[in-house]
């Protein structure tokens, strides 16, 4: 037997709470959460009574959230923890934090072992406790008669360690003062200030948190090593032990009910063909049958039309294309899980390549069109997903080769009309050609772009045909990609929005409303994409708050005084 494993065999012989511990760690993993979830609290119902969560509040005090510093402890619960238990901890789009609060982390660490031990604990507790309060709620519905929803049952599955975790912590903090005092030798500090070194050569600013653990663990190997620092603290090594059991489960739970989704129709050879209805077939995995999905057309990795919201029954049809969309064999579908149960794993699939085709509407479609439902996905499907894509990534540029048919045509639709004009501006008095002059600017009002829509949210009037502008993220930073467009043409192209503003000078057209409108390329980790603007007018400015998704874009229309 290991090490790791004695500790924690010991740890479930000696303290109180072992028969929770292997209860939890017992479970069967069934199909159904919901029933999952009534075992636990039917073979340990101790931890989910009125009773014993009114104490341990009692005792904690009430339910805080932690502080950004204070999770960082987080990262010595164990030098084996997996990143993607941390996306649990930072849920606020933190991707990476500040090479100096690590280095400071570790520092503590060698140097004040006991004192980082109790804050560890102090911190450790916190974090279970919010854990313990989430799973209780449920853990409520479950042992009565109420309906527990499917998400709602995976959230308690992944949230009943906070119980166990709180003793875990408990003990450590009962215990930190049972260390040897850090005494440090030269030879043993030359090997931490070279490790420090190092770290901070590879890092300038900000060190990922995948980074971050990896450091964590193996300056950990150094202080076992030169037997120093926390590893000297024995109570510290039992807590990490039992904390690393306890996540090994609940990673490898979150992965078993995580949602997955397989688009089946359209594949690789598939052809839909303009002006005929298509349709869309998909396969999942943990989604109930009253989950909803998103699906978006993309030609390369651009959305240009949002094909609809569906029910999770496999199959959409009666979908009608956008008939303005050019022939090619650059589209793909992708379909997005709506409101998933785990908000750290949406299921999504972007489907292979596939043509669309044009058709004169008078032409009955061929035969092979009709039987489109007998196509059979293969498995190379599964090869070409890309699973870790956001929805969009590239802007497409304003012109194509493809996309120049759609403006001849329109050019030659306005050409018939402005020749209709001519003819009745001859036959009309001038007053009927003033109208049709103001007819003309109504519709110059920009309602769709790339196959989204325009909702404009404020027009403003400026004094100067060029303006400043600021944009900022709005609310939480969580990784939104935007562009933002004037007239049609992009003045700020795939920018990652901060909290820090960005400047740009606009040149307006004084002879026509202007039109700024904010385009999404992602979902960032909060829906929908929002950004702050500040239109800077000389001595004038106005602040506006704009919004954007995948299917729909907001706009401010912009005129300049005459």
């Amino acid at each position: 037997m290991n090490l790791k494993n004695y500790f924690l065999v010991m740890l479930l012989v000696f303290t109180s709470f072992s028969q929770s511990v292997k209860a939890s760690l017992d479970v069967i993993l069934t199909d159904n959460p919901i029933e999952v979830g009534k075992k636990i609290i039917s073979d340990d119902p101790l931890p989910w009574t009125a009773d014993e969560y009114q104490t341990i509040l009692d005792q904690l005090g009430p339910v805080v959230a932690l502080e950004q510093l204070d999770k960082n402890y987080l990262l010595l619960q164990s030098p084996w923890l997996g990143a993607e238990y941390l996306q649990g901890i930072y849920d606020e789009g933190v991707t990476s934090i500040p090479v100096e609060q690590l280095l400071d982390l570790l520092n503590m660490a060698t140097t004040s072992p006991q004192q980082t031990s109790r804050k560890l604990a102090e911190v450790s507790l916190r974090q279970a406790m919010l854990e313990y309060d989430k799973a209780f709620k449920v853990a409520e519905s479950l042992k009565g008669e109420s309906l527990v929803a499917y998400g709602e049952a995976v959230g308690f599955l992944q949230s009943r360690f906070g119980y166990l975790k709180i003793k875990t912590a408990q003990n450590l903090l009962d215990e930190s003062n049972k260390a040897d005092k850090a005494v440090i030798d030269k030879k043993t500090s030359k090997k931490i200030a070279d490790r420090f070194k190092s770290i901070r050569k590879k890092y300038t600013d900000q060190i990922p948190l995948t980074n971050a653990l990896n450091e964590v663990k193996a300056f950990y190997t150094l202080l076992e090593e030169v037997v120093s620092g926390l590893a000297l603290v024995e109570p510290y090594t039992r807590f990490t032990q039992t904390i690393t059991e306890l996540n090994e489960v609940q990673l490898r739970e979150r992965k078993h009910w995580h949602s997955g989704l397989e688009i089946t129709h359209p594949a690789k050879g598939s052809v839909w063909t303009i002006p005929d209805e298509v349709y869309l077939q998909w396969t999942t995995e943990n989604l109930p049958p009253e989950k909803t999905i998103k699906f978006y057309l993309l030609r390369n990795n651009t959305v240009i039309e949002d094909l609809g919201i569906f029910k999770n029954n496999s199959l959409a049809e009666g979908i009608k294309l956008n008939k303005t969309l050019p022939p090619g064999d650059n589209y793909r579908v992708m379909g997005i899980e709506l409101f998933p149960a785990d908000k750290f794993h949406t299921a999504k699939f972007a489907t292979p390549f596939f043509t669309i085709d044009k058709r004169d509407p008078n032409t009955p479609p061929p035969a092979e069109e009709i039987v489109l439902a007998d196509e059979v996905s293969t498995p190379e499907i599964v090869e070409e997903v890309v699973a870790s894509e956001e929805p969009v990534v590239a802007i497409t540029p304003p012109v194509e080769a493809e996309p120049q048919k759609m403006e001849v045509v329109v050019k030659e639709e306005v050409a018939i009309i402005e020749e209709e004009n001519e003819v009745e501006e001859s036959a009309d008095p001038v007053p009927q050609v003033i109208e049709e002059v103001v007819e003309e600017k109504k519709v110059e009002k920009r309602t769709d772009f790339d196959g989204r829509s325009i909702t404009y949210v404020k027009e403003l009037e400026v004094d100067n045909k060029i303006v400043q502008i600021n944009l900022w993220d709005h609310g939480r930073k969580d990784g939104d990609i935007v562009s933002i467009y004037l007239n049609g043409y992009p003045i700020v192209s795939e920018y990652h929005l901060t909290y820090q503003k960005k400047g740009f000078e606009l040149k307006l057209d004084p002879s026509q409303p202007n039109d700024l409108f904010l385009y999404a390329h992602n979902l960032g980790r909060f829906p929908p994409n929002t950004v702050s603007i500040e239109i800077i007018d000389g001595s004038d400015s106005e602040n506006i708050i704009l919004n954007s998704d995948l299917s729909r874009c907001e706009a401010v229309l912009i005129n300049v005084k005459e």
